[in-house]
């Protein structure tokens, strides 16, 4: 029977979202298919800080990837 109820909430959720509902307020996971509440804690707010690290570690390896490809 919570199966069929968090079916039924994420088939709800996905259907507002497409009609213009913001993803935060959504009340089930749709990334791990459960209630938001159960995996909050797995997501890690988007911040600019975080945003960068993970632009500048891309570069970081690009950067070695096509030193090793020419062989510097």
């Amino acid at each position: 029977m919570v199966i069929k109820r968090l079916t039924a909430a994420i088939e709800r959720d996905d259907r507002l979202e497409e009609a213009g509902m913001h993803a935060d307020d959504r009340v089930t996971c749709w990334a791990h298919q459960a209630w938001a509440a159960d995996c909050a804690d797995r997501h890690v707010p988007l911040t600019a800080g975080r945003v960068l690290a993970e632009v500048l570690e891309s570069d970081r390896i690009r950067y070695r990837s096509a030193g090793a490809a020419t062989g510097s």
